[in-house]
C-alpha cells in the first residue's frame, strides 16, 4: 500500500507502464447534446474550434484521424484537444497524484488510516499526525455554443462549427455544400411556420418572419460567395492577396448581377448558368425588395423603384410571399452547386 503514485484500475482506468509512469483514460466531457470539442492544432486556424459527436461518423477500429473542418490539418484524435481540455486533464491527474503523494507520505511514516502515529511508552511519548489541505477542484472545461450543426453526407459525422466549413472532421471529404444546404434549410423551416405564425400572433408578424427569411437568404448568399471567391482566388494569388481583393469589393456580394460580373471577370465561371436568364432575374428582383425593407420598414421608396425591374407603388408595402422566398432559396441553391461543381470539382 502506497508505493503506487496513482492507484491502478478506477474510474480512470489507471495502469502503471513502467517505473515512473502511468497511463489513464479520462473521457472529455459532453454538452448537453452529446458533442465534444475539438480544436485544430494549426495556431494560425481560425476559428479552429469545433465539436464533434463521438459514436457517429468513421467507426472502425482503431480510426483515430480526425481532420480540421476549416484548413483541412489532418492529424490523430488525441492532437486536437483544446486549451480547456488540457487544463481539465491536468487538473484531474493533479487531483489523483496529490491523493498519492498524501498515501505514500502517510506509509513512509507508518500513520494509521487517520494519519497519525503514537511513539513512546507511558511517561514519554509522542504524536506525529499530517493533515491534508483540500484538493484542488477540477477544472471543468468550458465549452463554446455553436449553432451550426451538420451531418457529413459521406460518413454521418454529427458535428458543429463555427459558420461555413470545407471538410468532414472524420473522413476529411469536402461538405461544403452540405453546409450551405443547412443554412438554406433553416430559411425553410421559417418559412414553414408563416402559416402557424400567422394564425397565433397575426398578419404583420408573418410578413416580419418573411422580411427576415429574405434578409437571411440574401445574408447566406453574400456568405457563400465571398467564401467560394476567396478560396478560389487564393488558388492563383495567395490568401493574402485574395483577403485584400476581397475587401475591397466591399458589399458587391448583395447584388446578384454585380456577384455574376465579379465571378465571369476574375474566377471565369458563369454564376446564373446553371437556372437560365429568366430565374436570375427573378433572383434580382427578389434581392432588389431588401432595400425597402431593410431602409424603409418594408415600404416602396423612389430609390427602390429607381430599378427597372423593381416592383410595388411608391408609400405601399413592397410585395413579398413566402412562396417567392422558397423558390428563390432553390436557385440560390442550385447556383452554389453549379459553380461550386465549376470552379472545384471540374
Amino acid at each position: 500500500m502506497g508505493k503506487d503514485l496513482l492507484r491502478p484500475g478506477g474510474r480512470y482506468n489507471v495502469r502503471r507502464t513502467g517505473h515512473d509512469q502511468y497511463t489513464m483514460t479520462l473521457p472529455m466531457p459532453a454538452d448537453e447534446l452529446g458533442m465534444t470539442a475539438r480544436e485544430c492544432p494549426d495556431t494560425g486556424c481560425a476559428p479552429g474550434y469545433f465539436k464533434i459527436k463521438l459514436g457517429t461518423g468513421v467507426v472502425e477500429p482503431g480510426y483515430e484521424c480526425c481532420y480540421c473542418p476549416y484548413c483541412g490539418h489532418e492529424g490523430e484524435q488525441g492532437n486536437f484537444l483544446t486549451r480547456q481540455q488540457h487544463k481539465y486533464a491536468e487538473s484531474v491527474v493533479a487531483r489523483e497524484a496529490r491523493g498519492g503523494i498524501d498515501r505514500m507520505m502517510k506509509d513512509a511514516l507508518g500513520l494509521d488510516s487517520r494519519g497519525r502515529r503514537r511513539m513512546g511508552g507511558d511517561m514519554f511519548s509522542i504524536e506525529m499526525s499530517m493533515k491534508s489541505s483540500p484538493p484542488r477542484p477540477v477544472v471543468m472545461p468550458y465549452e463554446e455554443e455553436l449553432r451550426r450543426d451538420v451531418t457529413c453526407p459521406h460518413c454521418t459525422l454529427d458535428h458543429a462549427v463555427f459558420g461555413l466549413a470545407v471538410w468532414c472532421a472524420d473522413c476529411g471529404k469536402d461538405i461544403f455544400l452540405s453546409h450551405v444546404a443547412a443554412e438554406l434549410d433553416v430559411v425553410r423551416k421559417v418559412l414553414g411556420e408563416v402559416p402557424g405564425r400567422r394564425e397565433r400572433l397575426g398578419p404583420r408578424v408573418a410578413a416580419r418572419d418573411i422580411e427576415n427569411a429574405l434578409e437571411d437568404t440574401v445574408s447566406i448568399f453574400e456568405a457563400v460567395m465571398k467564401f467560394t471567391y476567396k478560396r478560389k482566388l487564393a488558388e492563383t494569388v495567395g490568401a493574402e492577396e485574395a483577403e485584400a481583393k476581397l475587401s475591397r469589393l466591399r458589399s458587391a456580394f448583395q447584388n446578384p448581377g454585380r456577384a455574376a460580373d465579379i465571378v465571369r471577370d476574375d474566377l471565369g465561371a458563369d454564376l446564373f448558368g446553371p437556372i437560365g436568364r429568366d430565374a436570375e432575374e427573378a433572383v434580382g428582383k427578389t434581392f432588389q425588395k431588401r432595400h425597402a425593407i431593410t431602409h424603409n420598414l418594408g415600404v416602396v421608396d423612389r430609390k427602390y423603384l429607381e430599378h427597372g425591374s423593381a416592383t410595388g407603388g411608391l408609400g405601399r408595402e413592397v410585395p413579398l410571399g413566402a412562396d417567392e422566398i422558397e423558390q428563390t432559396v432553390d436557385l440560390v441553391e442550385k447556383v452554389f452547386a453549379g459553380l461550386y461543381a465549376d470552379l472545384f470539382t471540374a
